[in-house]
Formats: C-alpha cells, sequence, structure tokens
C-alpha cells in the first residue's frame, strides 16, 4: 500500500513527541543517572541527538541497500524491546545493541556528529555516544511501529523518514548547523543529507 506524501506531513513529528517525553521529569533525570551527565546538558544533547538519528535514517533510506539495513535494524529494535518498555531503555537494560545500531545508522558519520554535540553541551564524548545508543532502539522501535500499523511499502517508508527528519531539523537549529558543516565537510552530493544541505542554503 502506497502512502501518500501529503499524510506523511500531516504527522506528529516524531522527535518533538520523543523530545518532549525524555526530556523533563524522571525520565530525563533516569537518562542522567544512567550516563553520568547534568541533566541540562542531556537535555541539550537529546535536542540534537534524535534529530541527527533521524536525518541518519534517512539518508540511509535514499541509498542503494539503505531500506533493507533499516528494516533489519527496526526488527532487531522490536526484538531487544517488544513491550517497547522505556523505563527499561533509560536504564540501559532495553537498549541492548544501541551501540551497534547507531553505528551501522551514522557510520563514518558518527564520531564528527558525537564530537560536535559533545563540543556544544559540554559533555564527554563517550556520553553522547551512551545517550545516541539509548534512544536510537527507542526512534528505531517508533518507525517500526509505524511502518507495520500504516502498511508502508518501501516507497512510504523512504518518503516518511524524509518528512519526519525534515521536521526533525526544523526543530532543532544546532543540529541543522552541524549537519550542515558534516556534509560540506565530506563533500555529499547525493542521497538525504545533500538535500538537507539544499535547504539550509
Amino acid at each position: 500500500m502506497i502512502m501518500h506524501e501529503t499524510f506523511f506531513m500531516s504527522m506528529e513529528s516524531i522527535s518533538e513527541g520523543l523530545m518532549g517525553m525524555l526530556s523533563s521529569g524522571d525520565n530525563l533525570s533516569a537518562i542522567s543517572k544512567t550516563v553520568g551527565g547534568d541533566s541540562n546538558a542531556i537535555k541539550s544533547a537529546l535536542g540534537m541527538g534524535i534529530p541527527a538519528i533521524m536525518g541518519s535514517m534517512a539518508n540511509s533510506a535514499s541509498k542503494p541497500g539503505g531500506l533493507d539495513m533499516l528494516k533489519g535494524l527496526m526488527s532487531k529494535a522490536d526484538a531487544a524491546n517488544p513491550t517497547g518498555d522505556i523505563g527499561a531503555m533509560l536504564s540501559g537494560g532495553g537498549s541492548a545493541g544501541g551501540s551497534d545500531m547507531i553505528s551501522s545508522l551514522m557510520g563514518s558519520q558518527l564520531a564528527p556528529i558525537q564530537n560536535a554535540i559533545a563540543k556544544k553541551t559540554g559533555l564527554p564524548a563517550s556520553v553522547i555516544g551512551q545517550v545516541l545508543a539509548m534512544v536510537a532502539p527507542m526512534i528505531l522501535g517508533k518507525v517500526s511501529k509505524m511502518f507495520t500499523s500504516q502498511k508502508m511499502d518501501d516507497k512510504g517508508l523512504s518518503a516518511f523518514l524524509g518528512d519526519q527528519s525534515k521536521m526533525a531539523m526544523q526543530s532543532s537549529p544546532d543540529m541543522a548547523d552541524i549537519m550542515k558543516q558534516i556534509t560540506e565537510g565530506a563533500g555529499e552530493k547525493t542521497g538525504f543529507l545533500a538535500k538537507l544541505k539544499a535547504l539550509f542554503k
């Protein structure tokens, strides 16, 4: 079943929804305790890290073999936490494989993104890595549920990720600036990151 682009544009932003859930109250305290970082800095890291993951997913979807890789990661996220237990993920118990997932998603861009967020927040790059590894399975799980419930085909999934990533970047000027610098430094001329670069002009 082909899902039309207008459907995706009207949907709630996964990035904003997840950010709202994780960046306040007990959830934020739990993340800070698990990774060992100041709550305000962790909140800032989440605000940049979540859009970075969404952008990386859209970038992967635009490349040959990328959708198959993403669907494999989505299945792993579902298997690691089939009930979607956020509490388990925040304690580190439900995010098994998160580091491998984020490495697969970001590839060679992981280190520069991680270091750029660390510089912006004042947190160690290792802590940023833990935050990214913690939220990656959550995002993949949410996308997986949408993919299944809306009966998307590959074209629909790609369009969905593109729209979600645009919304995520618009919600985080800091991350948009980081991604712009990375795409310029990498000379990226194809794929979703190149499209993002065009949006920043």
